[in-house]
């Protein structure tokens, strides 16, 4: 049996993995960095670049042990070379490609949100083509149509801030401690979601996402109401803190689902999916669960694990391109920002 080899140091997780020849995780291990960004609120750059250095020999070193994996065994190694905090990436990026060097086996730099894109496939590899993809996290909302896997092509992205951005800020707003997402989506589940109206962006041309406009409405609610928190405490929060949080939540979920819904009509998909961090909220499953039902498509929608920052999507990722007998990429380059092609420049070929 020959295994595949993944890292995965984008931003605040260091994550390593071992699939086996077949694409299958054997483990995936992800070393969170919570205590050391609490304090600030949120991630800082130069702080997860030296927690990644710290993390990620103990974890190459506790996996390999865990499973027995030979070295020899080995057949390609992977991980993430961009988008995202350049230093954290290049963490992971450089120990890898000298791993994949000193092993004599193929190197593939893996695209962070390629790796999101696929991520529904590890779980549900019959997910037909083509499919409509919501990739949906703190730095990224973008909508793909996936032709299969060497071809896709963007939709919509935001202009803005991102779906999970929006929700840290409003977080932060109230005090909540970092990471504030995953506590929004809880304190929302006991708030009434019709209690406060905030208005959707309204594009005037192209499919794109917007959310500094929610947020600003968030805060003139704020102070339209004289709200405000001297000290966030989970088990004492009085009843308007759930009501807002939930009115915000469904108008980012209305948001991303109502593009998602005219995408399906537009591109006639066989499957729809989502995934990256946001997609593992509550509220947002729900509702594209609900769209899959009403148009009658498969739907894959990746475990809580799988969703958030995970070197098994980066395996998964790179299996694919050892799959597909691509030549190794030791001479390529760690990159900060990405681009794609938009649908409306491939329509018709």
């Amino acid at each position: 049996m020959k295994y595949i080899l993944s890292f995965e140091t984008s931003c605040d997780d260091t994550s390593v993995a071992i699939l086996d020849e077949n694409g299958n995780v054997v483990k995936n291990i992800i070393s969170s960095q919570f205590s050391a960004h609490k304090p600030y609120g949120g991630v800082v750059p130069e702080i997860a670049s030296r927690e990644h250095l710290k993390n990620i020999v103990p974890l190459f070193e506790g996996i390999i042990e865990e499973t027995e994996v030979d070295l020899k065994d080995i057949c390609a190694v992977g991980s993430t070379r961009g988008p995202g905090l350049l230093g954290s990436v290049l963490v992971g990026f450089s120990f890898a490609k000298s791993l994949a060097y000193s092993l004599q086996v193929p190197y593939y730099g893996i695209n962070h949100i390629e790796a999101h894109l696929y991520s529904p496939w590890i779980e549900k590899r019959d997910l037909p083509f083509p499919a409509l993809v919501l990739v949906v996290s703190g730095g990224h909302s973008h909508i793909f149509l996936v032709k299969d896997f060497k071809n896709y092509y963007l939709v919509s992205a935001t202009r803005d801030d991102a779906a999970g951005e929006a929700f840290d800020k409003v977080g932060k707003k109230l005090k909540i401690p970092y990471p504030q997402g995953p506590k929004v989506d809880k304190l929302a589940r006991k708030g009434n979601p019709d209690k406060f109206h905030f208005p959707l962006p309204r594009m005037k041309k192209g499919r794109d996402f917007s959310f500094s406009g929610l947020k600003t409405a968030f805060l003139y609610r704020l102070k339209e109401n004289n709200f405000s928190i001297d000290n966030f405490d989970e088990d004492n929060l009085p009843d308007w803190v759930y009501d807002i949080l939930a009115s915000f939540e469904k108008a980012v979920v209305k948001h991303l689902t109502n593009r998602v819904e005219s995408a399906t009509k537009r591109f006639n998909p066989e499957s729809i999916a989502i995934s990256g961090g946001v997609a593992a909220n509550t509220l947002l499953r729900e509702k594209i669960r609900e769209i899959a039902d009403k148009f009658n498509l498969s739907l894959s929608i990746p475990s809580s694990v799988y969703c958030t920052d995970n070197a098994a999507m980066v395996g998964f990722l790179t299996y694919l391109k050892w799959k597909g007998g691509l030549p190794s990429e030791l001479n390529s380059d760690a990159f900060a920002t990405a681009q794609w092609e938009k649908i409306g420049e491939v329509e018709g070929k």
